[in-house]
């Protein structure tokens, strides 16, 4: 009985987004929430570089002092786990999505949201923007020099949001 009462919506979806776009109106089950937001992305560099820079000094080391009673097999794999996680962890570029009413980061791989009423203060420096918030966690930082952010944009539009909401801003530029 589920199963085809799914079928039956997708196909009654289908018929009637068909009809929507024929009138020029938006489609049912998509959304829009993506250009609600303006992303700021960075890149991390430094703490990959140090995963592939330690596997390959373990990689050199295993290979210079070979250990009699050690498997060779799980030396190898350890080596390239960690050169693994650091170009994982390269590719993956953290970001700040600034919206109408909500600032989103990702932080230790999951989205973390802020309301413009749990921000406290957002701190402006030369190179550096601080969120504080009263939520649980610390302070949110984004700094050009480790995770090669755009602050001076960042900055620019974190005004305009703390002048929406009332927030007070300090600028230390």
């Amino acid at each position: 009985m589920s199963r085809s009462w799914e079928r039956q919506v997708k196909r009654n979806t289908k018929q009637l987004n068909v009809r929507r776009k024929k009138a020029g109106q938006d489609s049912l089950g998509t959304s829009k929430a993506s250009s609600e937001f303006t992303v700021y992305k960075g890149r991390n560099i430094v703490f990959p570089a140090t995963l592939v820079l330690l596997g390959l000094v373990y990689g050199t080391m295993g290979i210079m002092y070979p250990a009699a009673s050690t498997s060779v097999i799980l030396f190898v794999v350890t080596v390239l786990l960690y050169v693994f996680l650091g170009v994982v962890l390269f590719l993956r570029r953290p970001y700040l999505k600034v919206g109408k009413d909500s600032l989103i980061t990702t932080k230790f791989n999951r989205d973390r949201i802020l309301t413009a009423a749990n921000v406290k203060k957002i701190r402006l420096q030369k190179g550096y923007v601080v969120i504080e918030h009263s939520t649980k966690g610390g302070a949110w930082m984004f700094a050009r020099t480790l995770n090669r952010y755009d602050t001076d944009a960042m900055a620019e539009h974190l005004r305009k949001f703390a002048t929406t909401h009332n927030i007070t801003v300090e600028d230390k530029l």
